[in-house]
């Protein structure tokens, strides 16, 4: 919440998306390791996401999977050429509501609400396999936090034209968006505890992990599930790969937007239909989407600081920002969490490592 807020201000009062801060920041050398870093992870995660969608498309279809992949990258780009910015955001992000199934579910399931209280507190020293604990807790925090999504954000403030009056949208759509997912990714550890765990289920595939956001409502709620994960997949698969297009249009300073004609700005459209292509052969290799989302989770927590830094430093600076310059309170919230962001991206890899990317 707090990170988006800002980099969606620092966009409309100073009109720097992230990745123009990055570059003036960082200065152009360590900028272009920044940007290659971070678009290497678009892709790892925009294939990901394309593979997670043909899988969907597979249950609701029974077609082979490697056609609807084929199908759904090219679907995505013709979307993209045919609709306007704001039409594609407010599409995909209003389907996505749907996932509230799986925090549904897990409150249908009646869970111990004093050791769901319980279990909010950090018990690292305790557990058997701390180790483990730590690598999910990294993960679950980087999930949270994946870089496309202010370098999408920010450019979503631009692209939208937002001026001063609209910073109280800025604060109200970080908020609720923010908020929104926390609770969604709650239901889903919920529905881990109260389904896998006392069965003894490792899930290791999509499709399992979202049986169990129908569990207690059967088939209705099973579509409504497959089909809040196909559009919020959709919706993240072309948050990446516009991502990867803004990222290098703004910082080599070339024209750039979903709003613009190609013809208007060539460096932007084919920079996002090259992510989309590789992306698309990269999930067409046999990569499985799991082992791909854990790469980019992991290697994500480690860029995090270099995109995080900048934007707290440039909305902490009343020289750039004016009278909308952070207050105390925001920039004091916004260090501790930079720091504890810093701890995470440094024992990310270790810990991926030490545990073989997560197994029990």
């Amino acid at each position: 919440m707090l990170y988006m807020e800002m980099c969606g201000r620092v966009a409309v009062v100073a009109h720097e998306p992230v990745f123009a801060i990055v570059r003036d920041r960082f200065g152009f050398g360590f900028g272009l390791v920044v940007l290659i870093a971070s678009n290497l992870l678009n892709l790892i995660t925009c294939a990901a996401e394309l593979g997670g969608i043909a899988i969907i498309l597979q249950l609701l279809t029974g077609w082979r999977e490697k056609l609807l992949l084929l199908i759904a990258a090219s679907l995505l780009g013709l979307i993209v050429f045919a609709f306007k910015f704001q039409w594609i955001e407010r599409t995909f992000g209003l389907a996505g509501v749907a996932m509230t199934v799986f925090a549904i579910s897990a409150v249908a399931l009646h869970p111990n609400w004093h050791r769901f209280a319980r279990g909010l507190i950090p018990i690292f020293a305790h557990t058997k396999q701390p180790l483990l604990y730590g690598y999910y807790a990294v993960g679950i925090f980087s999930a949270l936090l994946m870089a496309y999504e202010v370098h999408f954000y920010s450019s979503g403030a631009i692209e939208e034209d937002w001026t001063t009056p609209n910073l109280t949208e800025n604060f109200s759509v970080a908020a609720f968006g923010s908020a929104l997912g926390a609770i969604i990714t709650v239901g889903i550890l919920m529905l881990g505890a109260l389904v896998f765990l006392p069965r003894g289920i490792f899930p290791q595939t999509l499709s399992t992990t979202i049986i169990a956001g129908a569990f207690p409502f059967a088939k209705k709620a099973l579509i409504i599930a497959l089909l809040g994960v196909l559009t919020c997949l959709c919706g993240a698969a072309l948050e990446t790969a516009l991502s990867g297009a803004y990222n290098i249009c703004q910082f080599f300073n070339v024209s750039w937007g979903n709003n613009l004609r190609p013809k208007s700005a060539p460096v932007y459209t084919a920079a996002w239909i090259a992510m989309l292509a590789v992306a698309c052969a990269i999930a067409l290799s046999g990569a499985r989407p799991l082992t791909l989302v854990n790469i980019s989770v992991v290697f994500g927590m480690v860029v995090m600081p270099f995109t995080y830094y900048p934007i707290l430093r440039v909305a902490a600076d009343k020289n750039v920002m004016g009278k909308y310059v952070n207050g105390t309170v925001n920039t004091v919230v916004g260090i501790i969490f930079l720091v504890l962001i810093t701890i995470a991206g440094a024992a990310a890899i270790p810990l991926m490592l030490l545990t073989h990317s997560g197994r029990p």
